[in-house]
């Protein structure tokens, strides 16, 4: 096994999204945090898949 590494940075481009507690859209960015899934080896070298993905505010909540 290579001890070399593949990185892969993925942003999510989202402008919308639903919330899972109203089911209502909103398009207000609350925040976003990096996400790391498992890493995988793809032809013997190691793979690490850093997600950003975005957090929306519910327009249904009070501020």
């Amino acid at each position: 096994m290579s001890h070399e590494a593949i990185r892969i940075d993925v942003c999510s481009t989202a402008d919308r999204a639903a919330s899972p507690d109203c089911a209502s859209e909103s398009t207000r960015v609350h925040s976003s945090y990096l996400r790391f899934p498992a890493d995988v080896p793809s032809g013997g070298r190691l793979v690490v898949l850093q997600l950003r993905v975005r957090r929306f505010f519910c327009p249904g909540s009070t501020p």
